[in-house]
């Protein structure tokens, strides 16, 4: 019968570090919100019940009658999964996580751990690939710990099978052996940091699949029917997270971040016309000029953003450059970005914008003025009657320049308006579109319905308008330093064409409901702020680390060494002179003195570490050189004679002090080679144990004495 054979025949319940092994990785796909609750709840169960009766099972735990159609059954169900549309990622997770469970409540004999371990193993790489959140590296680090523990107990309980010891393992387990192995794992864990820091990166979608993340912002596509972002308003769930590079950014409360620009309106649904994107020439990885005209006041801002359907990238004004961990940069006909193939995940990258925007003073000196490329496209209404126009020409009565007449429309909305996220039904029997109505009616409504408003009466009198649609508000997160905009912060705007200005902002919006009400700090705000610090630096440093950032970190770590070096050589300055009575002076300044210190202090510390420290007994070297001498006497141990044996052997044949001495060593021999206890010292039985012998027999050992 072989090794295999014999273990397999042995029926032994598992190590209980093989629950926790199977319950931290359960847990690490858990986190990536992609399982099913029923599925979480099956997994929990089975593992619960396979824990409490790990020493006894029930009989059908061991019945093939149950076990293969259980196998079958959780097949099945993936396959349905994947059928119905799921990704193949998440299909394959539920039958990780139901197949495992199901080997835990397994209790036949078998032959080894290797199945159990590589679904446990499976399932973290799937999470891996399938979250970021800043939970996964201690649940891994614990992964790994119950891992290695699962597998050393199984090892030491299948020798101890072998060898025919069927006791629980325990005494093999020392305190040494779980210094050791908490030692190398932790090492493991250093060197994979170290490897993790200087490799390349790489980016692949082998495990990720296909699918679009069912946390995407809707509503920031290039068409969008009125009242869709009153949807999005509805979740306070965190969008972006900005953090200024350069420039001075305005304060939360007064913050845009343009999103999309819309050109054609057909009377409900606002559209990009034509349809049509060019990728700007360059790389995003080290940078995408974008070429438009020179910033006035130019802004950088780092953002990291939450998956968006459309795949738009955000910024406070319009673009100037842009460059990021992202694939690919398109840009359309009214200087919107956007990522398509990064729309279902998360994304950082940093963007240039232009933040200035002009004073009413200097835009009474400029003029109106369609762009040269499309100037049609907004200037174009949708058929409505006359009423809009009348309107428009009664708000801007007695106004003597265009930028006067723009801010009196927006003051009109800003003022008679009302703001609410559920506006009223429009009738389609009384002939009036939504923005007709609108207009015409209470002026109650939410954003898409003021900016849209606004970009009507102003092209009914003849002046260019488009409506952007983005985020505006926020709020800072003092202890990361940085802006947190969630999809509650969701807004859309206007931007007026001027002849030099260019396109320049004016929000229409009544502004009492339409940014978030700002709340006194609290124990659960604090906690919140510190838990999206933790999330943003995990992000940024760990999931998104890219090959850009390992230069950038192996830069400024240069820079900060060169910068030590000469702040060192400056502070760690001594000028030896003499005084008027011609005797020395020397004058050190503070740095210089606590360097030299901190220098004497080091090199008194390594002089003492190699100082000789007293020397260790070295029993088996005692033990053989006692073995030596008496061979000399004629007295040599035999191969098969125990140490015990031959002990009792040269008693009767040597003197009794001799025979004592040889005796008190053969016995620390033994305590320190198979006991492990310390070693006494044993001068004085050497001494003793060559005291009478013939001198010839002892003189060549007179130097190697301890």
């Amino acid at each position: 019968m072989s090794r295999l054979q014999f273990r397999a025949s042995v029926e032994d319940p598992r190590p209980v570090a093989a629950w926790v092994m199977v319950s931290v990785a359960i847990g690490t796909l858990s986190i990536t919100g992609q399982l099913a609750l029923w599925a979480v709840a099956a997994s929990a169960t089975a593992v619960l019940f396979s824990l409490l009766h790990r020493e006894t099972p029930r009989p059908w735990q061991k019945s093939t009658w149950f076990l293969n159609p259980a196998v079958m059954s959780i097949a099945l169900v993936s396959m349905t999964l994947a059928w119905r549309g799921e990704p193949v990622t998440i299909a394959l997770a539920h039958f990780a996580v139901l197949t495992q469970s199901l080997q835990l409540l397994d209790a036949r004999a078998r032959k080894s751990e290797f199945l159990l371990v590589a679904l446990a193993l499976f399932q973290v790489v799937l999470a891996a690939n399938l979250t970021d959140s800043v939970f996964f590296p201690p649940m891994l680090i614990a992964f790994l710990a119950a891992t290695t523990w699962t597998l050393l107990v199984h090892t030491l309980r299948s020798e101890a099978i072998e060898a025919g010891d069927t006791t629980h393992p325990d005494p093999a387990i020392t305190r040494g052996l779980t210094r050791t192995t908490v030692l190398a794992s932790g090492i493991s864990i250093l060197l994979a940091l170290v490897i993790f820091t200087m490799l390349p990166r790489f980016r692949s979608s082998i495990v990720q699949g296909g699918g679009p993340d069912r946390r995407a912002v809707a509503g920031f596509t290039d068409e969008v029917k009125l009242g869709t972002i009153g949807k999005i308003r509805m979740d306070s769930s965190v969008v972006l997270r900005i953090e200024t590079l350069e420039g001075k950014a305005p304060p939360p409360s007064q913050g845009y971040w343009r999103g999309l620009a819309f050109d054609h309106f057909d009377g409900e649904r606002w559209s990009v016309t034509p349809q049509m994107r060019s990728a700007p020439g360059g790389s995003p990885t080290f940078g995408i000029d974008l070429g438009r005209a020179h910033a006035n006041q130019p802004l950088e801002q780092r953002i990291v953003r939450e998956p968006v359907t459309g795949g738009v990238l955000f910024g406070s004004g319009e673009a100037r450059a842009v460059r990021g961990a992202i694939r690919r940069v398109e840009i359309d006909v009214n200087g919107s970005l956007y990522s398509p193939v990064d729309q279902a995940k998360r994304v950082r990258y940093t963007i240039r914008t232009d933040a200035h925007q002009p004073s009413d003073d200097a835009l009474r000196r400029d003029a109106t003025s369609a762009p040269h490329l499309r100037p049609e496209a907004y200037l174009a209404l949708p058929a409505m009657g006359e009423a809009i126009t009348d309107l428009a020409s009664s708000i801007i009565r007695d106004m003597g320049s265009d930028a006067d007449r723009v801010r009196a429309i927006e003051t009109h909305l800003r003022s008679k308006g009302q703001y609410t996220d559920s506006p009223r039904a429009m009738d389609p029997a009384l002939g009036d579109s939504p923005v007709e109505g609108f207009l015409l009616g209470e002026l109650s409504g939410h954003c898409e319905y003021f900016a849209s408003g606004m970009v009507v009466l102003l092209r009914s009198i003849g002046i260019p308008a488009r409506l952007v649609n983005g985020f505006a508000g926020g709020q800072r997160n003092e202890l990361g330093d940085f802006i947190e905009v969630t999809r509650a912060d969701a807004h859309t705007w206007v931007e007026v064409h001027y002849a030099d200005a260019g396109w320049v902002r004016y929000d229409p919006t009544p502004p009492g409901l339409r940014t978030r009400e700002e709340l006194p700090p609290n124990l659960v705000s604090r906690f919140a702020e510190l838990a999206s610090t933790v999330e943003l630096w995990w992000y940024q440093r760990v999931v998104d680390f890219d090959t850009s950032d390992q230069v950038a970190v192996i830069r400024s770590t240069w820079l900060a060494w060169r910068a030590l070096r000469e702040t060192t050589s400056e502070a760690a300055s001594v000028e030896v002179k003499r005084d008027e009575s011609g005797a020395l002076e020397i004058d050190a300044s503070v740095e210089a003195i606590v360097f030299v210190g901190l220098v004497i202090a080091l090199f008194v510390l390594i002089a003492n570490a190699r100082r000789p420290k007293r020397k260790r007994v070295d029993v088996p070297r005692v033990y053989g050189r006692a073995l030596a001498l008496l061979a000399r006497r004629g007295l040599a141990r035999g191969r098969a004679t125990t140490a015990r044996d031959f002990a009792r052997e040269v008693t009767g044949r040597l003197p009794s002090e001799n025979a004592r001495a040889f005796e008190a060593i053969t016995d620390a021999y033994l305590a320190q080679r198979f006991g492990q206890r310390p070693a006494p010292p044993l001068g004085d039985e050497w001494k003793a144990m060559r005291r009478g012998l013939p001198r010839r027999f002892a003189k060549a050992l007179d130097q190697s004495a301890p």
